[in-house]
């Protein structure tokens, strides 16, 4: 029998389907195509000057000698990057704020590598704000493995490679010529469905962390508009795709920024993970939508409302907390809640939350699990509430996220990540625990502690940061309700004097139903967070980086993968030292039990321990402090 799981907060809306666009199914599939090649580099940023005066910020000092801004910013790449080779670019400038911005490209042999860029920013008084950069620390003359002296491959082969592999709708390829014009680059004639004459040009790139000659093939067609770097060994692999047409852009709170008190908004752009997320986060493979509609979730509102529509997918509205007409930023809502549950996805499926683990999604594209069931989310419910209705695998959930929580002004519920995330976890524990098919095996009082308890922990998780340590405390909601301590009675927290919560505390919670049914798990879990930070770091939080033995670097996501597969190994209606046991045996399977003292110790903390008690009835548990040996 197909179950039905509503999980609440406070309460339930209707909603109303609305009508996105569509484009064609060629499309979609290049789409998909293009999405598999996109570089996955990744740049380092750290600030320098973090307590900014008045005078350098908007003031400009006088000085007997003009500020040099790129010898000031020449000089920090060479002390950051002594071996590298490079050039300034020639965009430097100075903005209206007074911060002047140097950008730099790394070169090989006296050739570009095409993305490896050093950023500064100086302040006007000479002193640098910040800097980031892309570089390849190991990229010289004597790594490459192929220079242009050494080419067998032509730009014209690289140029017919690049039309055959990705499809490109581009006539006259076979017998096309390539001719040089300035410089190195060649232009390529005598073909047709291109905008402008397709050029190559030899360019460096860096995949995976190392650096690779290739051609760049530039083609400028109606859909498209792309560099194309063909490995310039071989003549016939794809090294990396740019596609500067038709990026999807979002106006929201980064993934890290889970309220409007945590940070500013920012346009984000193609943000999505293109091995999560093939199809990107507007087509669901067999056809492309502007509206915020895609492979992984679709938006609605009640009553009819219309639904955030872009040909160019700029999904830009304004907002701001104290605005007080829910109706005045209602498509500001839709492209928050779009843009969070989508990056939840496709972080999830890095870690193993993917289509055969019973994910959301429309289309599986043939990697298993029933499909069919992208993630509906309802956007400005007409009451203080955030819910999620789950099926089992092959029928799309339900999100409804209140756009009227209680409060002055009234809050909406959609730019707080930590509700959001809340009920979209939900979700994730029905299909995980006791498989995808079967969507009721969270559902009694023992059920509901330890999934309130993972919908409370894994936002936290993704909370933490930087700078953070065990005294830092955290709950769930506090920006939508405008209480410090959110929803809950006590806080997410290491603290035994704030948080006094224990496995035998549940001996009255799995009775009463009180909010700390779910705090005394999230907070035995945040527990066992800092252990593994201690040994691992905290963990960047926008990307997910694995090792060559696919275990995610930093505590935060190794934290959530074993919660996935641990997940995925317990029974259905499992109680708590099930969960527990679960979580150590996907250590041992994925770590080899590297973080087993770590676990134990952070459940035994709270009385999760080797020697605790399940007992029988209601109150038959009993406290355990205990850890095996040799921990």
């Amino acid at each position: 029998m197909m179950l039905l799981n509503a999980i609440v907060l406070f309460g339930l809306t209707a909603p109303a389907l609305g009508h996105p666009a569509r484009g064609s199914p060629q499309i979609s599939k290049r789409a998909a195509m293009l999405n598999s090649h996109r570089f996955n580099t990744v740049s380092s940023y750290t600030t320098l000057n973090t307590s900014l005066s008045v005078e350098s910020k908007t003031t400009s000092r006088r000085r007997e000698e003009p500020v040099d801004y790129v010898q000031i910013a020449t000089l920090k790449l060479r002390e950051v990057a002594p071996q590298a080779a490079f050039r300034l670019v020639d965009d430097f400038y100075v903005g209206a704020n007074g911060v002047a911005h140097a950008h730099f490209q790394q070169t090989v042999d006296g050739i570009d590598v095409d993305n490896a860029r050093f950023k500064v920013n100086v302040l006007k008084d000479g002193t640098i704000l910040s800097f980031g950069s892309s570089f390849v620390q190991e990229a010289a003359e004597s790594s490459v493995s192929v220079k242009r002296a050494d080419l067998s491959t032509t730009p014209l082969a690289a140029f017919q490679c690049a039309v055959e592999l990705l499809e490109l709708p581009v006539e006259g390829a076979a017998t096309a010529s390539a001719e040089p014009t300035d410089g190195e680059t060649y232009a390529i004639k005598g073909v047709k469905g291109t905008v402008a004459e397709p050029l190559a040009k030899l360019a460096y790139v860096q995949v995976d962390g190392s650096v690779t000659l290739a051609w760049r093939i530039e083609t400028d067609t109606e859909t498209n508009w792309l560099h194309t770097y063909i490995d310039a060994a071989t003549g016939r692999e794809i090294t990396g795709v740019v596609d500067f047409t038709n990026t999807a852009t979002y106006e929201v709170y980064p993934w890290g920024v889970l309220n409007p008190d945590e940070g500013p908004r920012e346009i984000v752009a193609n943000p999505e993970d293109t091995a999560s997320s093939p199809f990107g986060w507007h087509s669901d493979g067999s056809q492309e939508y502007t509206s915020l509609r895609g492979n992984n979730a679709f938006v609605t509102i009640p009553d009819g409302g219309s639904i955030p529509s872009s040909p160019d997918l700029l999904f830009s509205y304004p907002y701001s907390p104290a605005m007080t007409d829910p109706k005045s930023y209602t498509n500001a809502s839709a492209t928050q809640g779009y843009y969070t549950v989508n990056k939840y996805h496709d972080i999830l499926y890095a870690l193993g939350f993917d289509e055969a683990a019973g994910n959301f999604q429309t289309d599986n594209n043939g990697k298993g699990g029933a499909g069919g069931d992208a993630l509906e989310l309802v956007i400005q419910a007409q009451s203080g509430t955030a819910l999620i209705s789950v099926p089992a695998d092959g029928r799309s959930p339900k999100l409804t996220m209140g756009g009227r929580w209680p409060g002055n002004p009234v809050r909406d519920s959609a730019f707080d990540a930590t509700v959001l995330l809340h009920e979209y976890t939900h979700g994730v524990n029905q299909r995980l625990v006791g498989g995808p098919a079967s969507a009721g095996c969270l559902s009694g009082m023992v059920g509901l502690s330890i999934d309130e308890g993972y919908a409370d922990f894994l936002p936290t998780l993704l909370r933490v940061k930087e700078g953070d340590t065990r005294a830092t405390d955290y709950t769930i909601a506090d920006w939508s309700t405008g209480q410090a301590i959110g929803l809950r009675s006590h806080y997410v927290s290491t603290s035994l004097e704030t948080t006094p919560l224990t496995f035998e505390s549940l001996n009255e919670l799995v009775n009463t139903g009180g909010f700390d049914l779910a705090t005394v798990w999230a907070a035995t879990l945040y527990d066992v967070f800092w252990n593994m930070a201690d040994e691992h770091g905290i963990g960047d939080v926008n990307v997910v980086v694995l090792d060559d033995q696919g275990v995610p670097k930093g505590a935060r996501y190794m934290l959530l993968k074993l919660i996935l597969d641990g997940n995925a190994l317990v029974p259905c209606n499992p109680h708590h030292l099930q969960i527990r046991d679960g979580l150590l045996e996907a250590d041992r399977i994925l770590t080899g039990g590297a973080n087993r003292c770590a676990i134990w110790k952070g459940f035994a903390r709270r009385g999760f321990g080797e020697d605790a008690v399940v007992g029988s009835g209601t109150r038959g548990r009993v406290n355990g402090f205990a850890v095996p040996s040799g921990c």
